[in-house]
């Protein structure tokens, strides 16, 4: 997701945020208009949902946009290397959904390592209000 289309695709929208104080929701509830859409990531005008989040049951984890104080691109925040990883928390306090991030995809790119200048390019990072672990897709 190029840097652009994360600006673009995030900015919450004030009448369509969900009221209800829980800290998190669950996704099957929110029906919407899709902003962007792919296999890491739903974002609709009520929030953002993580694809494949939870460990061990590759569970979605949905945040609503009053609990969203940043949506920023690892290359953004600086990320250093020793903070990414495949599935869960490295280094930080970043929790990663599962993803190709370090290695290639070798179903369709082959066997090798990505970049770090892709890794901080293509993944993003939000920063929840009250909470010191930021989910990361």
């Amino acid at each position: 997701m190029a840097s652009s289309e994360i600006e673009t695709a995030v900015q919450p929208t004030g009448p369509n945020q969900a009221t209800d104080s829980s800290d998190m929701q669950d996704t099957s509830s929110v029906e919407s208009t899709v902003l962007y859409e792919d296999k890491y990531l739903l974002v609709t005008p009520k929030g953002i949902t993580l694809r494949r989040y939870y460990f061990p049951f590759l569970s979605d984890k949905f945040v609503p946009w009053e609990k969203v104080e940043y949506v920023k691109t690892a290359q953004e925040l600086g990320v250093k290397w020793y903070e990414i990883k495949e599935w869960g928390m490295a280094i930080g306090n970043i929790w990663w959904n599962c993803g190709w991030r370090l290695i290639k995809n070798p179903f369709s790119d082959g066997w090798g390592l990505n970049s770090m200048e892709y890794i901080n390019r293509t993944n993003v990072v939000i920063k929840v209000k009250d909470s010191s672990t930021r989910p990361g897709s």
